[in-house]
């Protein structure tokens, strides 16, 4: 009786290891798929060109303040205010 528990816990034990382990081969598998590597690509494309954008903007802000500081500081007249007068 003691030999056939044991046998069916250990039965039972591989089972559910070798359900668990094929699971995530599986699921490694489908990981890096062509079609979900070549997703996860656009995503992270996508996600830096966004980032690239949002710097550039605050780049041009940056100058521009700076320039006015700088136009203000060393009376310069912009392009604008010169071609006025």
């Amino acid at each position: 009786m003691k030999r056939a528990f044991t046998l069916a816990l250990g039965l039972g034990a591989g089972l559910i290891i070798g359900a668990y382990v094929v699971k995530r081969l599986d699921a490694a598998q489908q990981a890096v798929a062509p079609a979900n590597l070549a997703g996860q690509a656009g995503r992270a494309a996508g996600g830096f060109a966004e980032r690239l954008r949002a710097a550039a903007d605050e780049g041009r802000l940056a100058a521009a303040e700076r320039e006015t500081e700088l136009r203000s500081r060393f009376d310069v007249p912009s392009v604008r205010q010169a071609l006025e007068q």
